[in-house]
């Protein structure tokens, strides 16, 4: 009975899972991957050493 439950388990969080990457793959990314870049100058957070 309980090989049943975890199966089952184990299936529906495989399902979880390939829903949130599948349809969903921007959901839990950085927002900076989407500002566009500019090649003419670098970023104010990297500084010369």
């Amino acid at each position: 009975y309980y090989t049943i439950k975890d199966i089952l388990g184990v299936i529906l969080m495989i399902l979880f899972l390939m829903t949130l990457v599948l349809f969903f793959p921007d959901l839990l990314s950085d927002p900076d991957n989407y500002t566009p870049a500019n090649p003419l100058n670098t970023p104010p957070h990297i500084k010369p050493e």
